[in-house]
């Protein structure tokens, strides 16, 4: 993966490599002015273009839908355009909401650690996305306890997660929320090229509705 010289900032690597959440987020603010950018011209992420195919054929766009770990509202950006008009966002990066509220397809956008508890309330939403976000040194298995718990019954959580190496802790994590009764599974997509810069890396979107 080559990252131009102007989008060096927004290298995925210093993300992965990020010694703390502290560390993280400094880096998230700092690339946050050319993160579009690197994404879709030298990493060629596609992820929030697959899920937003697979957020429109599951979701009413009247819903009111939060988009957990939503950095600079790519995916947001999609959704808009399907038609989605009531939507919120957060993230851990205030650099990174300020460039999502810039773009004005947001409701609201806040701060927020997912894996830690959401100062949302319970049966809040009708739908939630997370893209790209399960991912190494990001948000962990654990984030979806909350993010269940601000779903309405009847509600459908969404997001991509790496299928060519599957982090175990999610496979687990979807058991034991099938297994409480507390989701259903609704799609499991087919393995996708996620990168256009690496081709061999695969992203599936996953689909649960909430009990």
């Amino acid at each position: 993966m080559a990252i131009s010289p102007k989008h060096a900032k927004a290298d995925p690597k210093a993300f992965y490599l990020a010694k703390d959440q502290d560390q993280l987020i400094e880096r998230y603010d700092d690339a946050a002015t050319v993160y579009d950018a690197a994404m879709e011209s030298d990493v060629g992420w596609r992820g929030h273009l697959a899920l937003a195919e697979v957020v429109a054929r599951h979701v009413d766009p009247a819903a009111t839908l939060c988009d957990a770990g939503a950095g600079t509202g790519m995916l947001g950006d999609q959704l808009a355009e399907r038609g989605f008009k009531t939507m919120d966002a957060n993230d851990l990066s205030e650099g990174m909401l300020e460039v999502a509220r810039a773009k004005g397809v947001y409701r609201d956008c806040r701060v927020m650690a997912l894996g830690k508890p959401l100062p949302y309330d319970s049966d809040t939403y009708d739908a939630v996305t997370v893209c790209g976000v399960f991912t190494p040194n990001h948000a962990p298995a654990s984030s979806l306890d909350e993010l269940v718990r601000i779903t309405k019954p009847g509600g459908l959580i969404l997001y991509t997660l790496r299928a060519d190496e599957e982090p175990p802790e999610f496979a687990e994590k979807h058991r034991q929320l099938e297994q409480a009764g507390r989701w259903q599974l609704v799609e499991a997509g087919k393995p996708f090229p996620s990168i256009g810069s690496e081709p061999h890396i695969r992203h599936r979107c996953w689909v649960w509705r909430v009990s």
